[in-house]
């Protein structure tokens, strides 16, 4: 049987290098592809990457998405998103390639308080998740075999470059320089490891599963929970605290409730065990 071939884009990233690092099937070949081969807001070295591919398949994990830079510059973040994945839609549609474009839980609102499902209305607080709709639309006007992933709350063994790492490794800084943390607790999500977003997404892609699905733990959390997990499995005791949305003072509005939940697939496994999963593979010690 024919292998697979897909061409990954934002290789060097939390999601993408998990599926560089976990994809060993004999079945598929993933191409790495990162910004140095080809910025995703130029339609022509795009073109010219996915025609020198050959792909079966297109995923495309790039994103602008600090969010305080977004709102700073909302040009920067709907070129990026927006452009970026219209032009990997358009030019895997041109060689006869599907394209899997990752999305987020920034799409919601945040005001239903039970999980949010694949056909749920969109409507954005800021301008992150406003790029990120329009990205969905474009990518699915733009190529027909199309599946949009939308995830929540990553981190992962490679770190965010957008964002200097992860929360779980931010949190563990500031604990160990026995700084003063405040997390806050009243926005629920369902932080996610990469790991298993990539494992996951094998199957749907080698499945030529289309439409739109949502890859998440079954069950959420608040943030303040999620740290006090961090803080439990690797024995620390820093000076820790909750404290509101408002107290804290956030410069933009983000979901209060953004946990995902599907119609079409399994939830991931629970938050807790992707934790404590990541905490082993990247060497922290674990109570």
């Amino acid at each position: 049987m024919r292998r697979m071939n897909v061409l990954l884009l934002g290789a060097n990233g939390q999601l993408g290098s998990d599926i560089v690092r976990l994809w060993n099937d004999d079945g598929v070949r993933v191409r790495a592809a990162t910004r140095a081969d080809a910025d995703v807001t130029d339609a022509e070295a795009v073109g010219r990457l996915v025609h020198d591919a050959k792909p079966d398949v297109v995923i495309n994990t790039t994103a602008f998405h600090n969010l305080p830079a977004c709102e700073e510059d909302p040009e920067i973040a709907f070129r990026v998103n927006v452009v970026g994945g219209r032009n990997i839609a358009q030019s895997a549609a041109s060689v006869g390639a599907a394209i899997v474009q990752i999305s987020t839980d920034y799409v919601f609102d945040g005001t239903k308080r039970t999980p949010y499902l694949e056909d749920d209305a969109r409507r954005s607080l800021n301008v992150y998740g406003a790029a990120k709709i329009a990205t969905e639309d474009v990518v699915r006007q733009a190529n027909p075999e199309a599946l949009i992933v939308r995830v929540s709350g990553l981190y992962g063994l490679a770190g965010s470059a957008g964002k200097g790492g992860n929360f779980v490794e931010t949190m563990l800084r500031l604990a160990r320089e026995g700084k003063p943390v405040r997390v806050v607790s009243d926005q629920v999500t369902a932080p996610t490891n990469t790991a298993e977003i990539a494992e996951a997404l094998f199957p749907l892609v080698a499945g030529r599963t289309r439409g739109t699905v949502h890859l998440a733990p079954g069950d959420g959390c608040s943030w303040y929970e999620f740290a006090a997990a961090i803080f439990a499995a690797c024995g620390l005791s820093p000076d820790f605290a909750p404290v509101t949305t408002a107290e804290f003072g956030a410069p933009l509005e983000r979901p209060m409730y953004s946990v995902l939940g599907s119609t079409r697939v399994p939830p991931l496994r629970p938050w807790h065990e992707g934790l404590m999963r990541y905490l082993r593979e990247k060497g922290h010690a674990t109570t």
